[in-house]
């Protein structure tokens, strides 16, 4: 019994520890020095949830930049040091086939956009279990576990990087 109440209460824990991990989207009316961004926007348009993490070298493993539950309608800017990057994006709100990787260049006070689209792939079973404790008709205490499955569309994510373009306030830009 109190695995399923682990199981239940682990990703609401999650989300609060990771929220204090999340980078914020930045849309400054001027560049920071050596400072380059990354635009990641959504064609066409779509609320999406994102995991956008950046591969470190020293420790050969992806490191969250960026971390939103709630569904986004618009640019994610995100403000990296000038360099190449190899970064990986995971749609949290949809079923997809897997993250998506991306190497990106960045320049010093430039915008690099990346074009992230959602194309559907067909759909999936998803599962759903609803435990219930309490008492029975019976009058003794009892678990029931009711299990029910739905259809959903499942997706392929593509990330596709842009020519850098000057920098411009989110509000300015074409893909806005």
């Amino acid at each position: 019994m109190p695995s399923a109440l682990f199981r239940a209460l682990l990703p609401l824990a999650m989300a609060l520890l990771f929220s204090g991990c999340a980078s914020h989207d930045v849309n400054p009316r001027v560049t920071a020095p050596k400072t380059g961004y990354v635009d990641f926007y959504a064609a066409p348009p779509a609320e999406i949830s994102w995991d956008i993490a950046r591969f470190d070298n020293k420790s050969a493993s992806f490191e969250q930049v960026f971390l939103k539950y709630a569904p986004h309608k618009g640019i994610v800017r995100l403000a990296l040091g000038p360099g190449h990057y190899r970064l990986r994006i995971k749609v949290l709100n949809h079923a997809t086939e897997g993250p998506e990787e991306v190497e990106v260049a960045v320049g010093d006070g430039a915008i690099t956009p990346v074009r992230v689209e959602l194309r559907e792939a067909g759909s999936t079973l998803q599962e759903n279990r609803n435990v219930s404790v309490g008492g029975t008709a019976y009058g003794r205490y009892g678990r029931r576990t009711r299990i029910t499955s739905d259809e959903t569309k499942s997706y392929e994510v593509s990330a596709t990087p842009e020519s850098p373009v000057p920098y411009r306030v989110k509000e300015a830009m074409p893909y806005h």
